[in-house]
């Protein structure tokens, strides 16, 4: 993601003696004097409006303001003589940087009255300039009455309880009767058996991908741009997307305003068509009883022979009760005449294991 910047706002710092509002490069309070202090945190203004004064400009970007110690006054950085006292600042502290002040807006905020005094004050001021009053004391709204939390209704619980019970019933039944097993005598009543082969051939198929990845003798190939990817620096054939634009304090008394940006990068996306094997045929033997055979079949001209796959199925018959079996394994197939008597274990579903001949 790319941070693209915008411009600098000078950003605003209230006095804790006076209350009143200053601007943020202003070291000193305009009305009484106070320099600001390490702890006085700059905001956000009401109005918002990137600088354009060019020394401003030049001060709001040179970096943290330098706090002089001998008068505590803010200068700005790279300053070596303390403007307000004259004093060797080359070691004084800092100012703290980089707190994210909230989203730049140039619309105004309108004032609002003093709560002790009625006269009109920034939105944001901390105390009134005109009768002292503690705005964030005044300000803040009255407690709400705690809410009691919600009950369950008891209907929900039982039903939650009831469905619990009937899954926990039906799992234990699943496992019962996969486990139960119950050995019977039957006697082989039908065999049925099928062998196939797939017969292939070249044909036109369709498919999609990014035009660099569309193979050589590719025909019928059509394109459109296409959301590919998103990368963090302008690149060809993209588009810019960036965030609200937000304020970040550098310590001078500024703060920038800054977008995060990503590039949808767009590309070529193409259908194609390509000639691949794919099924044209398919040769089918079949038969009720233990002498399976492969089909014959003849290969035309760019066919080619495919899978092979082998389907064998017995039923048995208890006198009661018939179960069908199904294999894959042709000799094992083969042991299942018509007539001969089986040893069988089969479980609650029905499933059906071969234990032996009887």
């Amino acid at each position: 993601m790319t941070q693209k910047e915008l411009g600098y706002v000078e950003l605003e710092w209230t006095c804790k003696r006076c209350g009143t509002v200053n601007p943020g490069m202003q070291r000193v309070c305009a009305n009484c004097g106070a320099p600001i202090q390490q702890d006085d945190e700059f905001k956000l203004p009401d109005q918002q409006a990137l600088i354009t004064d060019q020394d401003k400009l030049a001060e709001a970007k040179a970096g943290p303001a330098i706090q002089c110690p001998y008068c505590n006054v803010y200068n700005p950085a790279g300053t070596k003589i303390c403007k307000q006292c004259g004093g060797d600042i080359e070691a004084g502290l800092a100012r703290q940087a980089g707190q994210v002040l909230g989203a730049f807006q140039t619309s105004a905020v309108p004032d609002k009255p003093c709560p002790y005094c009625s006269q009109p004050v920034k939105a944001n001021a901390a105390r009134c300039p005109y009768c002292g009053g503690d705005l964030s004391v005044a300000a803040q709204p009255a407690a709400s009455p705690a809410t009691q939390p919600q009950k369950t209704p008891r209907w929900m619980v039982w039903g939650g309880i009831a469905l619990g019970v009937v899954l926990l019933a039906a799992f234990i039944a699943f496992i019962v009767a996969n486990s139960r097993r119950e050995e019977v005598t039957a006697s082989v009543a039908d065999v049925r058996w099928q062998l196939s082969i797939e017969i292939l051939a070249l044909q036109p198929v369709t498919h999609s991908a990014w035009s660099e990845q569309v193979p050589a003798g590719a025909t019928d190939v059509t394109c459109r741009d296409r959301f590919k990817e998103t990368s963090n620096s302008p690149v060809a054939n993209a588009t810019e997307e960036c965030g609200t634009p937000y304020t970040v304090d550098v310590g001078s008394g500024a703060g920038k305003v800054v977008q995060d940006c990503v590039y949808q990068v767009y590309a070529s996306y193409c259908d194609y068509t390509v000639q691949e094997l794919g099924l044209v045929n398919t040769a089918v033997a079949a038969g009720a009883d233990t002498n399976p055979y492969w089909p014959a079949f003849s290969l035309q001209p760019g066919q080619q022979e495919g899978n092979r796959s082998e389907q064998y199925q017995v039923t048995f018959d208890t006198g009661e009760l018939t179960y069908t079996y199904s294999i894959s394994d042709a000799a094992e197939f083969g042991q299942y005449t018509l007539g001969s008597q089986w040893l069988l274990s089969v479980n609650g579903f029905g499933n059906v294991n071969v234990i032996g001949q009887k």
